[in-house]
């Protein structure tokens, strides 16, 4: 979409949006006001819930206690505790207890789980709880949730445990009260607030059973699935009016699973209501604005796009390489603002012009200039012995010394060796200028990594100071489009590189990784690491970090890396190692580019040469 079109748009709809945020204002504050006082019920409910499970759990606590110290129990304990005690007398003591003490509840066992009395269900007699066994502190155990076992089923049910303690045996106390909609009855409710209780599948409010929506439904069986609190907006029943529902998981004495779900509901009638009305207003509004938005929204669109849009076509000729490009001047819109800005864009691309052809000129001669002084460098050291060499033979024949003749053969010998160096220093900043073309082939890069590996793995273990290696290599091949040759002498150059950098021993590291359609190679090592100033200039041609070197090597991996479409970066702090990371792309490439781009920089070299 055009310029022009776009502020055509922008204008037409200021006043739509106008209205529009005013109304999401009005809006907004209504919901939030209404968010608020919903948090401040559920706050409140949930407040007054757990104060009430409180004290149903302290008076239950309370009433455990009393039966733990009662005579009945103690006698109890006397006598089974004797040797040859039977606990059949004491079956049916367990439900006059609890109906003195008014629970639901009661069961009396044995240290190792075993019922000697039921309350709940008296056939229970002799059955172990193996629950019971898994703490020894009941004592200082709250009041907690458990589903208690009754002839009807399974019943949640608020549990303490006492220990009743006996001179030679313990025994368990296990007092409860059922959790059902009687317990909700106690609650004081704001209105348009409901509070429901989810069990075994069912749903209850203090009145007793309700018919959950499959909305509710789906919602408290998420909250049990995660054991997580969770707030969304559900029908509550068949009605068309939705309610705000925060179920908070009730968990038992592992903490892990919900034994069941409190809901807090919230009505939202009297929001939509407002809400509906304030969209109708907005509506209305909005229709006659978007009318007078349309006549000044055509004028403003045509006088500013069109000098726009010539800069925009300026800015992409620029970015393309043409810098001679130029906005005119004159026209319609070319005033103003706009005028300025087309007027500093040409004299930007002026300047630029003018700074290229600066940094090129420099950079020429600081080529040249580095190129001169790297091979005075390296020329200086065999010219020198070259020199001597040629100087003794020439005393040697001027004094017609006796050994002449192996004077002449050792002299020839070190001229020889001498040049033979020459040839290799020339060779080696010829090859940097006639880099070969990539003969690019679908190569996996973990393969040639791997080979690599191991062709350094005798050195790095049998060196005086050895270096650890450690790789970590994709499960999956990492395919690229690339020449291996080049690829493998790219990676012992920079293994070389790392292995130089620890010369008192260390850990290398050899990783792949893919992501984005990217095979990611990184190579690291714990040497002494680069500055943030030697690090900027690694891949520079002939600068170097060793005392030994040419600095081409990193120059070579660099050429290599870009001749394959890809980069290459080092990451590194002084003391800490350094990291070279290289991406390449996963998805095949075009080789026709990749051989062409290659082919470029061999012409390249073979011209400098």
């Amino acid at each position: 979409m055009s310029l022009r079109w776009r502020l055509f748009l922008v204008f037409g709809a200021i006043v739509v949006i106008t209205v529009a945020l005013v109304s999401y204002a009005v809006s907004t504050g209504a919901r939030q006001a209404f968010q608020r006082l919903d948090e401040q019920r559920t706050t409140a409910i949930i407040g007054q819930f757990r104060r009430e499970f409180q004290m149903q759990g302290n008076a239950l606590t309370a009433k455990a206690h009393a039966l733990a110290d009662s005579q009945d129990l103690r006698s109890m304990a006397v006598a089974l505790s004797a040797p040859g005690g039977d606990p059949a007398p004491y079956v049916n003591l367990a439900s006059s207890l609890a109906a003195e003490q008014q629970l639901d509840f009661l069961e009396i066992l044995t240290q190792d789980g075993t019922i000697i009395s039921s309350a709940e269900w008296p056939a229970r007699f002799g059955l172990r709880e193996d629950w019971i066994t898994a703490s020894n502190g009941w004592n200082a155990q709250p009041a907690f949730l458990r589903f208690a076992e009754t002839p009807q089923g399974k019943q949640l049910a608020l549990v303490v445990v006492q220990r009743v303690a006996s001179a030679e045996r313990s025994f368990l106390l296990v007092a409860g009260k059922r959790m059902d909609s009687s317990f909700l009855s106690n609650l004081v409710l704001p209105e348009g607030t409901r509070l429901l209780l989810w069990q075994s599948g069912e749903l209850a409010d203090s009145n007793g059973s309700v018919t959950a929506s499959p909305e509710l439904k789906t919602l408290v069986e998420e909250s049990a699935r995660e054991a997580a609190d969770l707030t969304r907006r559900v029908r509550l029943d068949s009605s068309p009016d939705s309610a705000v529902a925060h179920t908070i998981p009730l968990l038992g004495l592992d903490s892990k699973h919900p034994l069941a779900i409190l809901v807090v509901a919230s009505s939202r009638r009297e929001l939509n209501d407002l809400q509906a009305r304030i969209r109708g207003i907005g509506t209305v509004v909005a229709l006659i604005g978007i009318l007078l938005s349309v006549i000044a929204s055509v004028w403003w669109a045509a006088r500013i796009s069109r000098p726009v849009e010539e800069l925009s076509e300026a800015a992409g000729d620029v970015a393309a390489g043409n810098w001679e490009r130029k906005v005119p001047e004159t026209g319609n819109g070319a005033k103003g603002e706009v005028g300025q800005l087309i007027a500093s864009f040409n004299r930007m691309t002026e300047e630029l012009l003018r700074q290229r052809d600066r940094a090129v000129q420099a950079e020429r001669v600081a080529a040249w200039r580095e190129l001169a002084r790297r091979l005075a460098h390296e020329l200086k050291n065999p010219l020198f012995p070259l020199q001597i060499t040629v100087e003794n033979l020439m005393r040697a024949r001027q004094q017609h010394a006796p050994d002449f003749d192996e004077i002449f053969v050792e002299s020839t010998t070190t001229l020889l060796a001498e040049l033979s160096n020459l040839r290799k220093i020339v060779g080696r900043f010829s090859d940097f200028s006639k880099m070969p073309a990539p003969h690019c082939q679908t190569v996996d890069v973990n393969a040639i990594l791997r080979e690599v590996v191991q062709l350094f793995a005798p050195q790095l273990s049998s060196a005086a100071k050895p270096i650890a290696l450690e790789t970590s290599f994709e499960a999956r091949p990492a395919e690229i489009e690339g020449d291996p040759d080049l690829l493998r002498k790219a990676f012992e150059n920079l293994i070389l590189n790392a292995i130089d950098a620890m010369p008192n021993g260390g850990r290398l590291g050899v990783t792949t990784a893919s992501n984005d359609g990217q095979v990611t190679v990184a190579i690291s090592d714990s040497g002494a690491g680069l500055t943030e100033e030697e690090a900027s200039r690694l891949f520079t041609p002939y600068y170097t970090t060793k005392h030994h070197g040419t600095g081409l090597g990193l120059a070579i991996v660099q050429s290599v890396i870009s001749d394959h479409g890809a980069r290459i970066f080092v990451s590194s702090r002084k003391g800490e190692g350094a990291t070279f990371r290289m991406e390449f792309q996963r998805k095949a490439q075009s080789t026709t580019e990749t051989q062409r781009h290659g082919e470029a920089r061999s012409q390249i070299g073979s011209s400098q040469k």
